[in-house]
C-alpha cells in the first residue's frame, strides 16, 4: 500500500470512527453533566452536550497508533501525548470551566512534553533572500509560543455549529497534501486521521448542532495542527517556509489577531470572552450560521489553495 493509499484509508477509518463514536459520547457527556446552558456570548439557545471532542481525538490517536505502531517517529509520539495530556485537561475544563490562566499552563505543559521528544523550531528559512536562520537557541520558547498561538486559535474559532471542525479538516487536509509532496508519508498518514476524525464527527456537528466539541476537541485540534505544521512546514527549505503555515492556518489565526486587538484597543482584557468574534460579525451582518460558516469554509480553502500554489510554485515539489 503506498503513502497516498494509506493516507485515504486513514481518512476513511477515522471518519467512520468519529461518526459511529459521537452518539455514545453524546449519551456519555450528559450522563456525567457535561453539558452547555446557553450564555450571553453564545450562539444556541438550548442546553447542549459537550466532550463531543472525544469522538476526534480516539479515532485520530487509534488510527495513527494502528498504522505507525512502533514505526512512530519521536516527534510524532510526543505530539500524540501531549495532544492526549491537552485532551484530557480539556475533559476537566468542559466539566468545571477552570480559568484562562489553567487553560496555557496546559498547553504549556503539553508543548513541553513534545520538546521533550524532539519537537521544535530548529531553523527557519529567511524570508528574502537565501540560506536559514538558526534559531536553536531561542527553540522553546519560540515552539511553546507558536503551540499556544495556535491552539487557542482554534479555541476562539469554536462559536458557530461545525465551524471548527471544517476548518480544521480543511487544515489538516492541506498539511497532509504538503508532506506527501515532501516525502514524509508518517506526517501525512497523521493529518489525514485529523481530517477524517474532523468530518466524521461534522455530521453530528453541522448547524444544527447535537453536540459540540467542547475544550476537549478544539484545543486538541489546535495542538495537533500546530505540531503537524512545525514537524513539517517550518522545515521547508524555501523562503515562504514561515508564510506557509500562517496561510493553512489562515482563518483561526486572523480571527484571533482580530478579536485580541479589538479586546486590547478598547481596553478590555484578551482573554475574556465576547460576541466580537469573525464569524458572529457575519451573523450580526445578516448572515444565517450556516451561512457564516461555509463562508468561512470558502475562505480557509482559499487560503488552503493559495498556500499550495506557493509551495507547489517555490519548492517545484508535486503534492503526488
Amino acid at each position: 500500500m503506498n503513502s497516498a493509499t494509506q493516507c485515504f484509508a486513514a481518512f476513511g477509518i477515522a471518519m467512520l470512527g468519529a461518526y459511529l463514536l459521537t452518539p455514545a459520547v453524546q449519551t456519555f457527556a450528559c450522563h456525567f453533566g457535561a453539558v452547555r446552558e446557553p450564555r450571553n456570548r453564545d450562539m444556541h439557545t438550548r442546553v447542549m452536550p459537550l466532550w463531543g471532542g472525544l469522538a476526534i481525538w480516539a479515532p485520530s490517536v487509534l488510527t495513527i497508533v494502528g498504522f505507525l505502531g512502533l514505526r512512530m517517529d519521536r516527534p510524532v509520539l510526543g505530539m500524540l501525548l501531549g495532544a492526549t495530556v491537552i485532551a484530557l485537561f480539556g475533559l476537566l475544563d468542559d466539566r468545571i470551566d477552570l480559568p484562562p490562566v489553567a487553560q496555557i499552563a496546559a498547553i504549556v505543559a503539553a508543548g513541553g512534553m513534545a520538546i521533550c521528544f524532539g519537537l521544535g523550531v530548529r531553523f527557519i528559512s529567511q524570508p528574502f533572500g537565501s540560506g536559514v536562520i538558526d534559531v536553536r537557541p531561542y527553540s522553546i520558547p519560540l515552539t511553546l509560543l507558536w503551540i499556544v498561538v495556535v491552539t487557542k486559535a482554534v479555541d476562539f474559532l469554536d462559536g458557530l455549529d461545525g465551524l471548527t471542525a471544517g476548518i480544521s479538516a480543511i487544515a489538516a487536509a492541506t498539511l497532509a497534501l504538503m508532506a506527501l509532496g515532501r516525502r514524509q508519508p508518517e506526517l501525512a498518514l497523521v493529518a489525514a486521521s485529523v481530517a477524517g476524525a474532523c468530518t466524521g464527527f461534522l455530521r453530528h456537528n453541522f448547524n444544527p448542532a447535537r453536540i459540540f466539541m467542547g475544550t476537549v476537541g478544539s484545543q486538541f485540534l489546535g495542538f495537533m495542527l500546530a505540531c503537524i505544521a512545525l514537524i513539517g512546514l517550518f522545515k521547508t527549505a524555501a523562503a515562504v517556509s514561515i508564510s506557509l503555515p500562517l496561510l493553512v492556518l489562515g482563518v483561526p489565526i486572523f480571527d484571533s489577531v482580530y478579536v485580541t486587538t479589538k479586546r486590547a484597543v478598547r481596553g478590555q482584557p484578551i482573554y475574556r470572552a465576547d460576541k466580537g468574534h469573525v464569524h458572529h460579525v457575519l451573523v450580526k451582518h445578516g448572515l444565517s450560521q450556516r451561512q457564516a460558516v461555509i463562508v468561512l469554509y470558502a475562505a480557509a480553502i482559499c487560503c488552503s489553495l493559495v498556500a499550495l500554489w506557493v509551495y507547489t510554485g517555490v519548492t517545484h515539489t508535486p503534492l503526488w
